[in-house]
């Protein structure tokens, strides 16, 4: 497949969708030129190897098709017209390998060399050395073990001694106070309540889908567009009924309310921000990338 092949791929499946150019652009805010140059196999002018290979993913993606597969086809076709550009010299020719010369001795035989020999470092003990040495090692690793554990039975002694003992209840108290006199009560104190998280980071990452875990039945998820509009797809579930599907302008929000699960798919991570309940997602560190996020219980 060449690049002129993968653009007509890109473009077909562009317009069995009712897209136009300016829809993928919304969808995955590549530049319209660079889109342009994409259909038409004009790699040359886009700004580097690594955006042309996110670009075709990206596109891909928007256009219902395997994005890995054709950012890696994509790869390849690069990778072997700068093999085919290394190959060649000046003149335009295959680059033929000098041949390896061989060392002559003065009598103009060649010499059969053999690897030099490493001199045997001081600083290595030898076996009788460590024969010496191992009887003063066990003794220190004894000694060592030993005030390990003198340490230990002291703490432990220490908090004994200082441990609240109860007092067994004697029979004055048990009786019932006399009349007139407060009745004494036990005051429970409550747990406090566990502090609720400022950022809620994603349980699980596998590249092209986060998880997120709220511990909760029911949430409201609100996703907004930032600085730039985002195509955005709201369901219940991966193959669920679509809420929302649509592209959000910049500042726009799109609240949710879900029971059990919610899955989101963003045209492109670096410009949205979802919040459950209120609390701010910690999103993949994937911008201008299409990308999905499940957020359940």
């Amino acid at each position: 497949m060449g690049p002129e092949e993968l653009g007509r791929q890109l473009r077909r499946a562009r317009q069995h969708l009712g897209f136009s150019l300016r829809d993928v652009h919304a969808v995955t805010a590549i530049p319209l030129p660079c889109l342009a140059a994409l259909e038409e196999g004009r790699l040359d002018e886009l700004p580097s190897p690594v955006y042309a290979r996110g670009y075709v993913r990206s596109y891909a993606e928007a256009v219902r098709l395997d994005g890995d597969r054709l950012a890696l086809e994509l790869w390849r076709l690069l990778e072997e017209a700068r093999v085919t550009a290394a190959g060649s010299d000046r003149s335009g020719g295959p680059m033929q390998p000098r041949p390896q010369q061989r060392r002559r001795e003065p009598s103009g035989r060649p010499s059969s060399l053999t690897p030099l020999r490493q001199p045997e470092s001081p600083w290595v003990p030898k076996p009788g050395r460590l024969r010496r040495v191992a009887p003063s090692l066990e003794r220190i690793a004894i000694g060592a073990l030993l005030l390990v554990l003198a340490v230990a039975l002291w703490n432990l002694e220490q908090g004994g001694a200082s441990h609240h003992v109860p007092r067994v209840a004697a029979f004055e108290d048990l009786r019932p106070p006399a009349p007139g006199q407060p009745v004494p009560t036990t005051v429970v104190a409550s747990p406090a309540p566990a502090p609720s998280p400022t950022v809620l980071s994603p349980a699980s990452d596998n590249g092209s889908q986060a998880v997120y875990a709220t511990g909760k039945d029911h949430f409201n998820v609100v996703v907004t567009a930032t600085d730039a509009p985002c195509w955005v797809d709201v369901r219940p579930a991966a193959g669920g009924p679509s809420l929302f599907q649509g592209t959000l302008q910049a500042g726009e929000k799109r609240p949710a309310d879900a029971a059990g699960s919610l899955w989101v798919r963003v045209g492109n991570v670096g410009h949205v921000a979802v919040t459950v309940d209120g609390v701010p997602l910690t999103l993949p560190d994937k911008p201008s990338f299409p990308y999905n996020l499940l957020i359940q219980k």
